[in-house]
Order: C-alpha cells, then sequence, then structure tokens
C-alpha cells in the first residue's frame, strides 16, 4: 500500500511517500481502507518531536475515516463494510471507567495513531475494534476526517468542560483552525456572545460568517485590551484556549472575575509562567483539554448531520502531499482543517 511514513523528527521533509506493506489483520483488529485523514496541528507538534514519546519510523495520523475490509479472530463489534472513524485510543471495555462510560480514562488504554502506533496517512489503518466510532451514513468520509480532534475536541470543551450557557460571553482563541472554529459555532449554538481571536486579517470575514459577534485581530498575544474595551471593562465568562503558551495570558487577562478558561491546544512546547497572584484575586479557573468522549463525539456527529455545525475544511490534498499539509499549517496559512485523500 502507499503510505506517509515519519522517518525521523524534524522538518516535514521527513514524510516520505512511499510503499509499505499492508498490514496484517490481527486478533481484536479490523484492517480499515482509509478515504480521508485530517491533519491538524497535533501531527506538526508530533513531526518536530515536541512529544517525546513518539516513535519513527512512523506512519502518522491520528483522525481518519473509512471502511472496514477485513476483521480479525474475536471482533465482534464491525463487519466487513462498515463506515467507521477513528478514536486516538482503544480501551478495555472492562474496567470501572469503560463500564461508567468514560473510556477515556482506561489505564489499559492501547496504542495511540501516529504517536506509538501507525496512522492514518496510508491507504489502510489497522484498529483496535474498541479504537473506532460508527459513522452515520450521512456524513461523508472527508468532513468524517474532522469529526475527532477537530470538530468533536471543539464541541466537547465548549459544550461540556467548559460549560457555556446562554447569555454567556466566550472568547475563543485560534478560532480559524479545525478546533477553533467548532468552538466558535458551538458557542453561538448554546446562545453564547463570542470574540473570534485570530492572528490573521484576511480570516476575520470567515470567522464573521461562522458566527462570531466580534473578531479581535492580533497577533501580539495581547488581545485582552480590545476584549475589555468591547465588554466595559467586564471581561469574558470562559476562554476557549486553542493556542496555548502565546494567547494562555491573554485569555486570562480577558476573563471577568471567577471567569474560566478550558486550555485545549498548544501550538509551543515552552513552559509557560503563570501569575499566581492574579489567578487567586480574581478566583480565577484554569482547566485542561476534556478531549472527546465517545458520548460527545456522537453528539457532534448529530449535530453535523443535521447541518447545525459545519467542519470547516481548508483543503483536500492527494496524500504524496502531506509534507505540503504540513507546511501550510506551520505558515498559519489554513482555515479549517487540510485533509488528506489517499
Amino acid at each position: 500500500m502507499k503510505a506517509v511514513v515519519l522517518q525521523r523528527v524534524g522538518d516535514p521533509s521527513q514524510l516520505i511517500h512511499q510503499e509499505v506493506p499492508t498490514p496484517a489483520v490481527t486478533p481484536g483488529h479490523v484492517l480499515v481502507r482509509v478515504h480521508a485523514c485530517g491533519v491538524g496541528y497535533r501531527d506538526v507538534i508530533d513531526r518536530r518531536g515536541d512529544v517525546p514519546m513518539i516513535r519513527t519510523p512512523i506512519i502518522p495520523g491520528h483522525e481518519f475515516a473509512g471502511e472496514v475490509v477485513a476483521v480479525g479472530a474475536g471482533v465482534a463489534r464491525w463487519v466487513v463494510g462498515d463506515r467507521v472513524l477513528n478514536l486516538y485510543t482503544a480501551s478495555c471495555g472492562h474496567c470501572e471507567h469503560c463500564l461508567g462510560g468514560d473510556e477515556r480514562r482506561c489505564r489499559a488504554g492501547g496504542e495511540a495513531f501516529g504517536l506509538t502506533a501507525d496512522g492514518g496517512y496510508a491507504e489502510y489503518a489497522l484498529a483496535h475494534e474498541r479504537a473506532l466510532e460508527r459513522l452515520l451514513p450521512e456524513i461523508p468520509y472527508d468532513v468524517a476526517a474532522t469529526l475527532y480532534s477537530a470538530t468533536g475536541v471543539g464541541f466537547n470543551n465548549t459544550a461540556h468542560a467548559a460549560r457555556v450557557e446562554p447569555g454567556e460571553r466566550v472568547l475563543v482563541t485560534g478560532a480559524s483552525g479545525g478546533v477553533g472554529s467548532a468552538a466558535l459555532q458551538t458557542a453561538k449554538l448554546l446562545g453564547a456572545e463570542v470574540w473570534a481571536v485570530t492572528s490573521s486579517p484576511a480570516k476575520a470575514d470567515g470567522l464573521r460568517a461562522l458566527g462570531a459577534d466580534h473578531v479581535v485581530v492580533n497577533g501580539a498575544g495581547d488581545f485582552h485590551k480590545q476584549v475589555l474595551a468591547e465588554t466595559g471593562g467586564q471581561g469574558v465568562d470562559a476562554a476557549i484556549d486553542c493556542v496555548g503558551t502565546p494567547t494562555l495570558n491573554g485569555c486570562l487577562r480577558s476573563l471577568r472575575p471567577y471567569g474560566r478558561v478550558v486550555v485545549v491546544g498548544n501550538v509551543d512546547a515552552r513552559r509557560f509562567e503563570l501569575n499566581l497572584g492574579y489567578i487567586l484575586v480574581r478566583g480565577l479557573s484554569i482547566i485542561g483539554s476534556d478531549n472527546v468522549t465517545r458520548a460527545a463525539l456522537r453528539q457532534v456527529m448529530a449535530l453535523v448531520r443535521d447541518g447545525r455545525i459545519e467542519p470547516l475544511i481548508h483543503a483536500r490534498l492527494p496524500l504524496a502531499e502531506a509534507a505540503e499539509a504540513h507546511r501550510l499549517l506551520e505558515a498559519r496559512g489554513a482555515s479549517g482543517r487540510v485533509v488528506l485523500i489517499p
């Protein structure tokens, strides 16, 4: 099969389009013919080696969609022809967390696609049967390839981690990305007034079209000055920070007293210095990303099917252009997800 292999961590030239053996189906696993694979900034972070546990060589890609073409011994959940999309890891299905409905906390979780196990930058991917979710028939594969770590992450962290309520003021950084655009739309869907932050003036109109009430064009990180001015000094109730180190201080200073920020992404591996006195005096809450539960993924699929959330896809590129997709993301040239089509 054709695949893109990250030979070693480094620049995009380390992503090599080549012929590799098609994975053999093993017990408890299924072989998925990949119809589309999302490319997000997490792929860039992994490729650069900012995540120390990555093994190389490896096929990247932690967000893919396709159809089951072969089933291993003992598999009970899938048959050939099923349309699926992947979760980041598998789960045991038997521990207290799995039985309690939150598989992400499973201590026996399997390998992570694109990090410790081959992912979706390929014509075929081998997946544990519990690392997949059924794809609704109305959703095309290219859209499905954005639903887990882009659209789903934006939705889940806005609706369930931040617990946004009608009438609240919500700030979203990295709002033109795959995660940020979903967070923006979710906040509007929940009845919030939304401030969208972008570093690119060219992306402002697109953010307004997605529903942003206010667009802040700022690449310096001091966007809180404009937010506070536009809120009469009161600040926002919640912030969804999809950027991390470069924007977290601006998010914290944009919050009203007792406000909350959910840290969803971090494009910069540098350490962040936190002013604890400011957090204490204003009673602020910093919440780590809630990622995506299987239940939230099913919720967001239904919302996408019904046209209430529209995943943002910047470009659909052939598999051989994976390195170009990475360069596009690093140059901040994409609005939404880039999707590879094998």
